[in-house]
């Protein structure tokens, strides 16, 4: 039978249309889907594409950020104890423990808690103890917690004369000797909670460990919260007295530390309770320190043996000032021979320094600008030591 061109154009539109009905019906149709998911990803690629441009863009911020966050965490392991420094800061209370002798009357330990101070987050715990000690006991221990270089804070601070009954009860009583109740506030800190907590148990199994009385072991009691008493600072006058008896690490203005170079960790130290930097580095050789007051500012010099350089600079209060020098060489030490601190003051502040300085090895010596040394005072640099 012919076809007609009539009918095969029909059959030829026919054959079209269920190709075209196929195509939809199993091929695109099933595809939709699949077209969808895949915009969908494009979009999703073009966003991560936008972002990634747009942190490569900020790329030498986030490098600036975390140069800045390298310097922080420097800094902050100067003050709070990390896993590095945490052996230190165990010595540290053990030591503690052993100056306390048999004399702990009471202790309580709390748990580490978490502190967010600008941006920093830190953990702290604290100890408060109450003892009896004789003078000598008494200075030892004070100084020990001011010269210390491990992280703590002492938070508050109580001392009492003791009475005769008291006396006699304590373990360490002495005839003829002053004794001192004495209950003390210290503060721990730590930048992680892992340590603060291995911290926590190793000052616990210290202070069980080294503190008994009449062989029986101190009870550690546990103290739920952080002391909220404000910490204690020393009100310096305009004309520079001070309500201590003493200059002190814990109330002047100006501190230089200069130790052995065996000491544990920076064996130099020195910094200004006007600004938080501080100078730390280890020596074995003479360090020249300049101590220059301007009218409203003040920069702090070091140059070692091997000409390193460092510097401070902070802003000035419009009052006398103070300056408080610890030097604690061996001088039959062979690492320690080439151990000396040389100091030049240049007060150009119109105001007086009034200073204070501790030394064991006579390894410090004091120059006003012309090089002239300072002993006892200077008229020329209004500089006054105690």
């Amino acid at each position: 039978m012919k076809l007609t061109n009539k009918e095969k154009t029909l059959l030829i539109v026919l054959i079209v249309m269920v190709y075209a009905f196929i195509s939809v019906k199993f091929v695109f149709m099933p595809s939709l889907p699949k077209m969808k998911d895949a915009k969908n990803r494009i979009e999703t690629a073009q966003i991560q594409l936008d972002a990634l441009e747009e942190d490569y863009r900020n790329i030498k911020q986030y490098k600036d950020k975390i140069k800045q966050n390298e310097v922080i965490n420097d800094r902050l392991s100067s003050y709070i104890t990390n896993s590095a420094s945490i052996s230190d800061s165990i010595h540290f209370v053990e030591n503690l423990a052993v100056l306390m002798g048999t004399s702990l009357q009471s202790i309580s330990l709390g748990s580490p808690q978490q502190n967010v101070e600008g941006g920093a987050t830190y953990y702290a715990f604290p100890v408060n103890f109450s003892t009896i000690l004789t003078e000598d006991g008494l200075d030892e221990l004070i100084k020990y917690c001011e010269g210390g270089s491990k992280k703590v804070t002492i938070k508050h601070l109580s001392i009492d004369p003791a009475s005769k009954t008291s006396a006699r009860e304590s373990n360490i009583f002495k005839s003829g000797k002053q004794h001192f109740e004495l209950n003390i506030g210290l503060l721990f800190y730590s930048m992680d909670e892992g340590t603060a907590n291995t911290f926590l148990k190793s000052t616990r199994a210290a202070f069980e460990r080294f503190i008994n009385d009449n062989d029986i072991p101190i009870f550690v009691e546990d103290a739920e919260e952080l002391p909220n008493t404000p910490t204690q600072t020393t009100q310096v006058s305009s004309t520079g007295s001070s309500d201590f008896l003493d200059i002190s690490y814990m109330n002047a203005d100006f501190i230089v530390f200069h130790r052995g170079y065996l000491f544990g960790g920076h064996n130099f130290e020195t910094f200004s309770r006007f600004a938080q930097k501080r100078i730390q580095v280890t020596v074995d050789d003479p360090m020249d320190v300049t101590l220059n007051l301007g009218k409203t500012q003040y920069t702090i010099d070091c140059i070692d043996g091997d000409a390193h350089t460092y510097s401070l600079t902070g802003n000035l209060e419009d009052r006398d000032y103070t300056l408080y020098i610890q030097s604690q060489i061996n001088t039959q030490t062979k690492e320690n021979e080439e151990l000396w601190l040389n100091i030049k003051i240049i007060n150009d502040s119109g105001h007086s320094i009034h200073a204070m300085m501790e030394q064991t090895g006579d390894r410090v010596k004091i120059f006003d600008r012309d090089g002239n040394a300072i002993e006892g005072k200077s008229d020329t640099e209004k500089v006054y030591f105690q």
